[in-house]
């Protein structure tokens, strides 16, 4: 599944839920691992990775409806675009990517200091 997202350099990024269906079912996710990272090119650097291991920034919230969310958070990487994908890592080792996409970093006119 292809999915764009969108957040403003330096401001609060809003969280965003996701429920992966397999077979028109909730995949159970309990034990798995999620894992995101973005990057400007495929096998290039790593500009942000985002976990679902100790809370770094991905929290699964109901794993047997499939269920877990990108957290609130601030990004501070440059602006620009990077390419993403959800990487879901199941406890028998398996692997599968269902999401994916163009991850649009814009830069904030205002610096207001309040």
């Amino acid at each position: 599944m292809a999915l764009p997202l969108i957040a403003k350099r330096n401001d609060t990024f809003n969280q965003v839920p996701f429920q992966i269906n397999f077979n028109a079912a909730p995949l159970d996710l309990t034990d798995a691992v999620i894992c995101m990272q973005l990057r400007k090119v495929y096998d290039g650097e790593v500009f942000l990775t985002l976990s679902s291991v100790m809370s770094a920034g991905i929290t699964i919230t109901d794993a047997s409806e499939g269920e877990f969310k990108i957290n609130e958070q601030i990004i501070s990487i440059k602006a620009g675009n990077y390419l993403y994908d959800i990487q879901i890592t199941f406890d028998d080792g398996t692997v599968k990517t269902w999401v994916e996409g163009v991850f649009t970093i814009l830069n904030d006119v205002s610096r207001c200091q309040i």
